[in-house]
């Protein structure tokens, strides 16, 4: 077998089939570190070369992508995603999608789910189209990754409890995303932004939107499934972890850019809604994933 044929099947190994184009470029500029499978589900983390493009291919059952690392834009049919950092994109078995990644490459964890397995988990009636999923599903996905991380021997059972929490709660976060909230939410949510500014208050929000600050806080959880000042926190958190990427800034310095009194507040913070600290975060998603020991060995395909 020729080192062409086996990176094809490598390919098909993850559920993916080209539909048009060659495999052996992007395949090239794919480094998948880990792998794990069990039954019905197949876990692994991928990296991808800065400015590497993936033809149009599709996936055999659903998967999801939770990106780790830098950014790439997916394109199915007329319809264009912006993958960012902690974005969690997921897709429905048999879509079809290109994907182009960005100047600083990508590193994402990649989890497909058999049918099977994803109707026990979902318990959701009718097909969920791909999208890239918003709200609380991100810290739902980082826990899988992190069990994903975990090598000793309570890893599988804590892998399989992540997953079913993150399936269980697509169907509810597709729900609140279609709800027909008021533009006011939408601006309250632009006014808050990344959360870096100082945090407003209640009723200087509800002024800028034009609303009852308690009917603002019922609608904004509604929409977010958390409070305004949950959600600055967790956007907070969620920019410091692609600050932490880049090994030049120091911890204490991400700290007090991201609002934070102190490093202890910040760690404190981070491993509530992360369950892990800063450091180990930092350790496993740098910008050079040979350091990660076995995880950081080039491997083509799963």
């Amino acid at each position: 077998m020729n080192e062409s044929t086996r990176r094809r099947d490598a390919a098909t190994s993850v559920g993916e089939r080209l539909v048009m184009g060659s495999a052996t470029g992007w395949l090239a500029a794919r480094r998948v570190s880990r792998s794990r499978r069990r039954s019905g589900l197949h876990a692994f983390e991928a990296f991808y070369e800065p400015h590497s493009s993936l033809p149009e291919h599709e996936h055999k059952h659903p998967i999801f992508t939770y990106v780790l690392r830098g950014n790439f834009t997916e394109c199915t049919g007329q319809d264009t995603r912006d993958c960012l950092r902690g974005s969690v994109i997921f897709r429905a078995g048999g879509e079809c999608h290109s994907n182009a990644v960005g100047p600083a490459g990508t590193a994402s964890l990649n989890l497909e789910v058999s049918p099977e397995s994803w109707d026990a988990l979902a318990r959701h009636e009718g097909r969920i189209i791909g999208r890239v999923l918003s709200g609380d599903i991100e810290w739902l996905a980082f826990a899988v990754w992190r069990e994903f991380c975990q090598d000793d021997d309570a890893s599988s059972l804590g892998l399989d409890e992540a997953i079913a929490l993150l399936c269980a709660a697509v169907p509810g976060t597709v729900e609140r995303a279609g709800f027909p909230t008021s533009r006011r939410v939408a601006l309250a949510t632009e006014y808050i932004g990344d959360g870096l500014a100082p945090a407003p208050s209640l009723v200087e929000v509800a002024r800028v939107v034009g609303v009852h600050p308690m009917h603002l806080a019922k609608l904004f959880r509604q929409r977010h499934g958390c409070s305004m000042g949950e959600f600055i926190r967790r956007r907070r958190i969620a920019w410091a972890c692609g600050q932490l990427a880049d090994e030049s800034l120091t911890i204490s310095s991400i700290a007090l850019q991201a609002g934070f009194a102190d490093h202890a507040h910040f760690t404190r913070t981070f491993r509530r809604l992360t369950g892990c600290t800063p450091s180990w975060y930092r350790d496993r998603v740098g910008n050079h994933p040979s350091k990660s020991g076995p995880r950081g060995k080039a491997i083509v395909g799963t």
